[in-house]
């Protein structure tokens, strides 16, 4: 029952403590054989303190043979309890020693002394100490040394050595016995099952301690498969936002595709990343740019894909989410001609506002490379790569805009200045008799002094002409910036002025027509309506003759045509 437990090892580790370069603590282990070796050798310590003690007080008394026998049992308590001996010896020895006391205390005082406990004793120590049933052999021996000493007493063959001791009778032998019997039994039962349940528990700790090690072993293969999972996803991660740093600085969408699909393949390890722009129609995907040789052929060929529901990349637009393959996968793996070493696969929408304008296909030569959470990151690079290059377009559609705009703002300001000029005199020049206008005819062709033209959004629409005293005056490149400077405040001062004259006589006329509207609304009578707005027009435009006509107008012998107004102004 109880052979097993002197190889029984119970082990159980502590927690491991959580820094860099975690390690476990050593384990700490219960050895059933090591304790009982610590035992021995403590109960002998404590034995030979103790042991001392009892010679050197019963030592005055005792007598020679007693004397001898105390001295030779403690001096092979000494031997063992220091000398490096085995455990069995050292067992079978404590074992002698307390049978030896035992049996001394018997043939001097017979029942009567403390015989019976140097008996209990070595019972105890034998079934404390040992695994076989040595407490039952230890247990006989003693009931058959009491018998071997009770019959030779009662037999007059030995008389117990101790002067003063008791008379014995058989029934007192035999009363000594029975209850030296029965208490043990009670002690070996006892101790028995106390073994029995450690053993049980001991089991019950083993397969606890062997559990939680194969779940700490699984716990700790999980931490490091999360762990080189999330160092790969932060490998990404900063992958994908070194790659959006350097397309977002680029202005150019030929370079940004190129750049984009580049980078992706060189920073994931992909063979082969492709970038395929859809048509106005979201139908037919060109392909734009390629990272690898074979891709490149196929962009100067002007690859594309026509529309096909059992294409992989109509199903991508269609449904706006990634498509991940591979050839572990013979049912939706579809292999690719043009890219024959291709063994995983993922396609992924560019999406700009809810709308796929795009698809970035990744290959890969190695077999399953592809998984949910590197979609979800590289979604995100692909977002921001539909996004650089709809910001790039939205960029160079702006510009677009803005040259139109200004060539069109050019053109009508040469129109307008062209004829706001025809209609008001050219030109004004300072002399020392004060300023007067230059008239057409007074223009001067010399080249002499300094010559600014007046720009206004693109087009000359005048010029300053400064000139010194004296002959060899001449102009320095900072007097030449400083005029360049005013003559651009003159020419926005002068498009001012040109804007506040038309709003002013754009606002007379407005005032104009709505006084004579207001004067015409006054009265519902024709006649009245009709002269009113005759009146109001001669006297606006200072007329000479102001008529307004209203009736059937006809031609020389033939009937009336259609109903006529007429205006007439002189």
């Amino acid at each position: 029952m109880y052979s097993k437990l002197p190889k029984l090892v119970l082990r159980y580790q502590w927690a491991v403590t959580m820094n860099n370069n975690p390690s476990p603590q050593p384990a700490r282990t219960f050895d059933y054989q090591g304790w009982r070796e610590y035992f021995i050798v403590t109960i002998l310590r404590i034995t030979c303190v103790l042991g001392i003690t009892v010679i050197a007080a019963s030592f005055p008394t005792a007598t020679t043979a007693d004397r001898i026998l105390f001295i030779s049992l403690y001096v092979v308590l000494l031997i063992i309890t220091i000398a490096e001996v085995k455990y069995s010896v050292r067992a079978f020895a404590l074992l002698v020693m307390f049978f030896a006391v035992g049996v001394n205390s018997i043939l001097a005082w017979g029942p009567w002394l403390d015989g019976n406990i140097f008996f209990m004793a070595f019972i105890t120590l034998s079934a404390l100490l040992f695994d076989q049933r040595v407490d039952i052999v230890a247990l006989a021996i003693s009931i058959f040394t009491f018998a071997l000493i009770a019959a030779l007493h009662q037999l007059g063959v030995y008389q117990l050595r101790a002067a003063n001791a008791p008379v014995t009778m058989l029934i007192d032998w035999i009363a000594y016995t029975i209850n030296f019997s029965i208490i043990s039994a009670i002690l070996i039962i006892a101790i028995s099952q106390l073994k029995k349940e450690f053993a049980h528990v001991a089991q019950n700790m083993q397969s606890a301690f062997q559990t939680l090690a194969t779940e700490r072993t699984q716990l700790e293969d999980r931490v490091h498969e999360r762990t080189d999972e999330l160092e790969s996803r932060a490998t990404q991660l900063r992958s994908s936002a070194s790659i959006s740093r350097t397309i977002a600085e680029l202005q150019d969408i030929s370079e940004l595709m190129e750049m984009a699909t580049k980078l992706t393949a060189e920073q994931f390890g992909y063979y082969h990343v492709g970038l395929y722009l859809l048509d106005e129609r979201k139908k037919t995907a060109f392909l734009q740019s390629s990272s690898s040789v074979e891709g490149k052929k196929l962009v100067g060929q002007g690859f594309r894909i026509e529309p096909d529901r059992l294409n992989l990349i109509h199903r991508v637009v269609e449904y706006n989410r990634p498509y991940i393959a591979s050839d572990a996968d013979s049912v939706n793996f579809l292999h690719d001609v043009n890219f024959p070493l291709t063994r995983s696969r993922m396609i992924l929408p560019l999406t700009v506002r809810k709308n796929v304008v795009g698809i970035l296909d990744m290959h890969s030569d190695q077999p399953q490379s592809f998984n949910m959470q590197d979609a979800e990151v590289l979604q995100t690079l692909a977002d921001l790569v539909a996004i650089s290059i709809d910001n790039v377009r939205l960029i160079n559609e702006t510009k677009n805009l803005v040259y139109q705009l200004e060539a069109n703002t050019s053109a009508q300001t040469h129109e307008t200045w062209t004829k706001f000029t025809s209609r008001h005199k050219p030109a004004y020049q300072y002399t020392p008799a004060g300023v007067r206008p230059i008239f057409a005819n007074n223009k001067q062709d010399d080249t002499d002094g300094l010559r600014v033209p007046l720009i206004l959004h693109g087009q000359n629409i005048g010029k300053i002409v400064l000139k010194r005293k004296g002959v060899a005056a001449t102009w320095s490149e900072r007097e030449r910036i400083l005029v360049e400077k005013v003559a651009s405040q003159v020419a926005l001062a002068l498009e001012n002025s040109r804007l506040v004259d038309e709003t002013q006589k754009s606002a007379l006329r407005d005032q104009v027509i709505a006084n004579i509207s207001a004067r015409v609304r006054e009265t519902l009578d024709i006649e009245s309506v009709l002269r009113t707005a005759t009146t109001e027009l001669r006297r606006v435009f200072d007329l000479k003759e102001a008529e307004i006509s209203i009736g059937m107008l006809q031609a020389e012998n033939t009937a009336p045509r259609k109903n006529t107004s007429t205006l007439r102004l002189k």
